[in-house]
């Protein structure tokens, strides 16, 4: 891969926000066809090419956080001629409970991890603008072995009235490359949703939507062509 064009920092990017929005995690092996984007297509004004823009009939669980607690890192080394990026994905579950504590044992049970995450940060567009979603534990290298793992789960009940209860969990991997942004409209309406713009119907993205109500229910990703 070559240098094809430079990068611009406008006011908008200058004004970001940080931290996480939502998450969703999915055990290895529950990831169905993986596709990217062409340059220009699928939603937000930044659209350049080289996003995921499919992951059809693949399921996904919503994690929810105390607010200002989750976050993920990409910190990249070179050596021989080679590049890793070590992930590390954090997100703190309040309260020390059975429900807490069983989907923790699943997940130091698990056998690798992928992680959906919505960013604060928008894409500057004034008239709609559209929160960044990436994919941790996945690359267009490594693909499925890129997987994440549990790291780590701190838990502690406090020993004072306001100390804090819960559990600081860490997700981490290692990627061949920096995470790629997922093409992703989150839609609470159910299967074989429609998007308009400005241009018509949008197509060439994921559609990711729960076929139930309810946070600890499971969501579905299915592929826009």
């Amino acid at each position: 891969m070559a240098l094809t064009q430079g990068h611009a920092i406008i006011c908008c990017d200058r004004n970001r926000r940080g931290g996480l929005k939502r998450i969703w995690l999915m055990e290895q092996g529950g990831l169905g066809t993986v596709a990217y984007a062409t340059a220009g297509s699928g939603p937000g004004s930044d659209a350049h090419g080289s996003e995921f823009d499919a992951f059809a009939g693949s399921t996904w669980y919503e994690f929810e956080f105390d607010r200002g607690t989750a976050g993920f890192t990409a910190n990249a080394t070179r050596e021989n001629g080679s590049t890793l990026v070590n992930i590390e994905l954090m997100f703190y579950l309040p309260k020390v409970t059975e429900e807490v504590n069983a989907r923790l044992r699943e997940l130091t049970e698990s056998c690798g991890v992928y992680a959906l995450c919505e960013t604060y940060a928008d894409d500057c567009d004034t008239s709609a603008p559209e929160t960044y979603f990436f994919i941790l534990g996945y690359d267009k290298v490594f693909e499925k072995k890129a997987y994440m793992e549990f790291s780590s789960g701190e838990q502690a009940t406090g020993v004072g009235l306001q100390d804090a209860n819960g559990t600081a969990v860490k997700l981490a991997g290692v990627h061949a490359e920096y995470p790629r942004e997922v093409m992703l409209l989150v839609n609470g309406n159910g299967a074989g949703a429609t998007y308009a713009s400005g241009s018509g119907t949008l197509t060439g993205f994921v559609n990711l939507y729960q076929p139930s109500v309810g946070i600890t229910n499971a969501w579905t990703s299915e592929t826009v062509a």
